[in-house]
């Protein structure tokens, strides 16, 4: 993985913009605050300095989701199984199992 990460795109660079608030407020979950919305771009905010590979992950699969195959190798069984959900259309059950 690139460790040249942008920090700041616009939104019209973000793929499937539709989906965009559900893949945010899931990686909301996962990792606090590290997603702003402003009028026309977003930005990331890692907790952690340097960013954890996770954190990492999660950014390029919230900008990019057609990624999420190729990226599930090197996630977390959490990020892993928040990727497969959306993938599967299965967010709503992602979601019920976070809540536990």
């Amino acid at each position: 993985m690139n460790d040249e990460l942008p920090f700041e795109i616009a939104q019209t660079d973000t793929e499937d913009f539709s989906r965009f608030d559900e893949r945010m407020t899931a990686v909301n979950c996962l990792f606090a605050n590290t997603i702003g919305v402003n009028e026309s771009t977003i930005e990331w905010c890692p907790n952690n300095e340097p960013p954890e590979q996770d954190e990492k992950l999660a950014w390029l699969w919230l900008i990019n989701p057609s990624r999420g195959v190729e990226l599930l190798p090197q996630c977390s069984e959490e990020l892993s199984k928040l990727i497969n959900a959306y993938i599967s259309k299965t967010m709503e059950s992602w979601f019920e199992y976070m809540a536990t």
